[in-house]
């Protein structure tokens, strides 16, 4: 079982869980403002009692890595490179612009895993693309 977490979207989360056989395909989303690191790991939790799963059942994790806001963005992938980490699985990072729908994400998603899992040592991490510098102000 794979999981894509996408917090690029403006106010809004998508999970998506699918299996090697993309059969068993589960979305979820959620609106948000400015609380993402207050939903995002219950929206998880979530995920995984609904679909009566826990997260040693991953076999992998995706992350869209942008462009989009930066704070969601970086909350995005630091879960998600911590979970992987933690469960020793591999993480795929994977930006907008790759893909045009759901179904386009998920066959990405795979194709990206099973290349991870031919070259261990390519991806650790993922780091953001925010597509722009950020805009700090007072």
């Amino acid at each position: 079982m794979f999981l894509i977490i996408n917090t690029a979207e403006k106010n809004k989360t998508t999970l998506i869980f699918f299996t090697r056989q993309f059969n068993g395909i589960f979305k979820y989303s959620f609106k948000r403002n400015y609380n993402q690191a207050e939903k995002l790991l219950p929206a998880i939790d979530k995920l995984f009692k609904k679909n009566k799963k826990n997260p040693t059942d991953l076999n992998g994790l995706a992350i869209i890595t942008g462009p989009g806001p930066f704070t969601a963005l970086r909350v995005g992938i630091t879960i998600a490179n911590t979970m992987a980490f933690a469960l020793k699985i591999p993480i795929v990072g994977i930006r907008l612009d790759e893909f045009k729908n759901t179904k386009e994400l998920i066959k990405l998603s795979y194709k990206k895993f099973r290349k991870t899992i031919r070259h261990p040592a390519e991806k650790k991490i993922v780091i953001p693309f925010y597509g722009k510098e950020p805009n700090i102000t007072k």
